[in-house]
């Protein structure tokens, strides 16, 4: 239960940052505030600040399982090239680019992952302050670092290229 705990509080604690972040920004349309699902960023809350048509982006993420604390950060960069929005002039087809960072904790271990992820991605305008976004891609591994707690006789499977694809909903301020 802890655990879950754990992680509204990180939410609540992120949502609390975007609101606070949001007050500074009034009178610029150009932010964003996000929250999705997706890997490996996971259920994140996030910011993005745009530019012309491309935007730099930072989210925070977890997922609350019962004796496991995993944790996502990321930073990345949406290039917006194509297609038109009657609700936008931000252009709805993207490309992104970014590093981030997961670590993954249990019982037996602690893994912590550096990764790039490269995706092309799709805005869904709702409303001209509402919108949905989905990318696919793929992540590629750059570090890791296992520290094992306790012997384990599990099987350990190593994929340094894996799919990345995320669905969020977005706000624009």
């Amino acid at each position: 239960m802890g655990k879950r705990n754990n992680f509204f509080q990180i939410l609540l604690l992120c949502g609390i940052l975007l609101i606070c972040g949001t007050h500074l920004s009034s009178g610029q349309e150009k932010f964003n505030i996000s929250a999705g699902i997706g890997s490996p960023e996971l259920l994140n809350v996030g910011l993005r600040l745009q530019h012309n048509q491309t935007q730099f982006g930072l989210t925070i993420g977890s997922l609350p399982l019962k004796d496991e604390n995993i944790i996502s950060f990321s930073g990345d960069v949406y290039y917006h090239f194509a297609g038109s929005s009657a609700l936008s002039d931000r252009k709805p087809w993207y490309a992104r680019t970014g590093l981030g960072y997961l670590r993954h904790e249990t019982n037996t271990f602690i893994d912590k992952y550096v990764y790039l992820n490269l995706r092309m991605g799709r805005d869904f305008h709702i409303s001209e302050k509402f919108g949905v976004n989905m990318d696919v891609g793929v992540s590629f591994e750059l570090h890791n670092d296992k520290t094992q707690k306790e012997p384990s006789n599990g099987l350990r499977l190593e994929f340094p290229v894996l799919p990345s694809l995320g669905i969020a909903i977005f706000y624009r301020i």
